[in-house]
């Protein structure tokens, strides 16, 4: 089911649709006048198109299937058979004059005239949607019924049209139907938590409700929602029996446990049961490296019987072992059997005796996301300068037993590792910088303005020197932040960098947008302007028409950094520029 449509195109469309069973594979082919981008996307794959417009795609299909297509901001739905071929022209741009013609022509006509239904059923769940979960549990079903019966009702409405269509095709977008609002169901414990502040679980009567959705069939499996519903489902039982593990193991792993348990109950056939199992493996390397993966992947091997699937993950931990290859790897902590890891970058003329100063970089991602693989670039950055690199491993976020206290205490511990270990590291213990970007500056920060000590102060884990780019220096009042600290005892005030600067934190560069709607200007220069106050050394430079991150003010700067890169350069060679004045870099 197409959920978003950010623009309406002028798209007109002639498909030619013949089946024949000579066919081994079925085709979209088309022509896109004047086109203006290089691929069209069709289901999960990106489709080039010529500079004279014409691009095909091919897939051998073993049953019916819905696949979404995008171009340019236009996004459809088309129904595809096996042994089909559709001919598409795209001439001027609206979706309402899109055509097709052929014996898929009815149902693929149709799938045209859900898009307005979307349309208005997405804007009515955004516009309510805190109100929407806050209802307790009978209610909520009820409404999520009244919303699928719109897309049911105006499937039968009119009969003759209705009996045009294959038995096929009803029984895909019905499907699509159920897995897209089951999913919803499946997420309402948790939202409902969040906005109502009350915890439910799902009675016998829901789970009984969403019985139809056929989860192990996979006829489904390259359905759009299937996959988010099936996930959902994992995820929902998962969590049922991670609540009850007592064990003071990382949450992570729990899941992961629970993972392992869980799919082969809910899928019996062996394909789909290999499918997940690799699915969640990847997403747990993914999240939680190698390091806390080893024993997971021998599992996998012990258990997979599909044999192209376990070739996708020995290719999968291939890429991943790869880029782990040209630095040190060393655990610098473990907590509740979960590896933290220091990945530490040298440069090539680095001398056994020597002491360089090194810089250790935290990654964003709002507390709930992101890899140390994220800072590799810098951290190898910095040591073709002549610095030691590290990216630094951290808990992420996950409403559960990690919050940004966990995050901002692994921080520390990792530098006082480095000072610690500094001589055998070949680090000079005196000239230890911190870098990072959004969460990740917040936790560089929040090493200097709370830090610790070890061994009657001896070691101390604020930095010598901190470069923060679009900070998160400003968080007590930051819903976001306050919503990861999963109702900690704990004022946000006493976490928030900017409410406690005092004389004698290290020199200090800020880089960031001014129209930064994330981590907003107006924080960080408040942060700067104590900083001054105090007496402390503190750089602040604003970079105009960029938001978080240097993404340019025209686009949305609360989704994925989209940086703009003479900008990111810019900021790079000022933070370049501010390690030279301090010695640490030697031009």
């Amino acid at each position: 089911m197409k959920n978003r449509i950010s623009f309406l195109l002028l798209i007109f469309i002639t498909s030619h649709i013949s089946c024949s069973q000579e066919l081994e594979e079925s085709r979209i082919s088309g022509i896109i006048m004047n086109p203006t981008e290089s691929a069209i996307q069709i289901g999960n794959q990106t489709v080039p198109i010529t500079e004279d417009g014409k691009f095909t795609f091919t897939k051998v299909l073993e049953s019916p299937i819905l696949l979404d297509v995008s171009y340019a901001n236009l996004d459809w739905t088309l129904f595809l058979k096996p042994d089909c071929s559709i001919n598409v022209l795209i001439r001027e741009k609206k979706i309402e004059t899109i055509e097709y013609t052929g014996d898929l022509a009815s149902s693929n006509t149709y799938l045209l005239e859900t898009i307005s239904i979307s349309n208005e059923v997405n804007s009515s769940l955004n516009k309510n949607w805190v109100k929407f979960h806050s209802q307790n549990q009978a209610d909520y079903i009820s409404t999520i019924d009244s919303l699928k019966g719109i897309y049911l009702n105006h499937l039968t409405a009119d009969s003759k049209r209705y009996k045009t269509f294959s038995k096929e095709f009803i029984k895909a977008w019905k499907g699509e139907i159920n897995f897209g609002f089951n999913k919803l169901i499946l997420r309402y414990p948790e939202r409902h938590l969040l906005y109502a502040n009350n915890k439910v679980e799902l009675s016998l009567e829901t789970i009984h409700y969403l019985k139809p959705s056929e989860i192990d069939n996979i006829e489904y499996l390259e359905m759009p929602s299937y996959k988010s519903y099936a996930k959902a489902l994992i995820d929902y039982q998962s969590e049922l029996l991670v609540e009850k593990d007592t064990s003071v193991m990382h949450y992570s792993l729990k899941k992961k446990e629970a993972v392992l348990s869980i799919i082969p109950e809910i899928f019996k056939n062996q394909y789909l049961k290999d499918y997940w199992l690799a699915e969640y493996l990847k997403e747990h390397i993914q999240e939680n490296g190698i390091v806390n993966s080893k024993e997971y992947l021998n599992q996998f091997y012990e258990s997979c019987k599909t044999e192209e699937i376990k070739i996708e993950i020995d290719k999968y931990v291939a890429s991943e072992m790869e880029i782990r290859n040209d630095h040190d790897i060393l655990i610098y902590k473990t907590e509740n059997e979960f590896n933290l890891e220091a990945h530490i970058f040298r440069p090539n003329n680095i001398l056994i005796v020597e002491k360089r100063p090194a810089i250790v970089i935290f990654h964003g991602g709002g507390w709930v996301s992101g890899s140390p693989t994220w800072a590799f670039k810098d951290a190898k950055h910095y040591a073709e300068l002549g610095m030691i690199g590290i990216s630094g491993h951290y808990r992420l976020s996950n409403r559960r037993d990690v919050t940004p206290i966990e995050a901002m205490q692994d921080v520390k511990d990792l530098i006082i590792w480095l000072r610690i270990n500094a001589d055998s590291l070949g680090i000079d213990k005196n000239r230890i910088a911190a870098a990072g970007w959004s969460a990740g500056a917040h936790l560089a920060a929040s090493a200097a303005v709370f830090a610790d000590t070890y061994l009657n102060k001896k070691f101390s884990s604020s930095p010598n020197a901190l470069i923060l780019s679009s900070p998160g220096v400003d968080v007590a009042n930051e819903s976001w932040f306050i919503q990861m600290l999963n109702y900690r005892d704990v004022n946000p005030v006493s976490l928030s960098p900017v409410e406690s600067v005092f004389k004698g934190l290290p020199p200090t560069i800020l880089l960031q947008g001014r129209d930064d709607n994330v981590t907003p200007l107006k924080g960080t220069k408040s942060f700067h302007d104590k900083m001054i106050e105090k007496g402390n050394y503190c750089e602040l430079w604003i970079y105009d028409n960029v938001g978080h991150l240097f993404t340019p003010s025209y686009l949305d700067d609360r989704g994925q950094p989209q940086p703009d890169r003479e900008i990111q350069k810019k900021a790079q060679k000022k933070a370049d520029e501010f390690l030279i004045k301090l010695g640490y870099i030697v031009e």
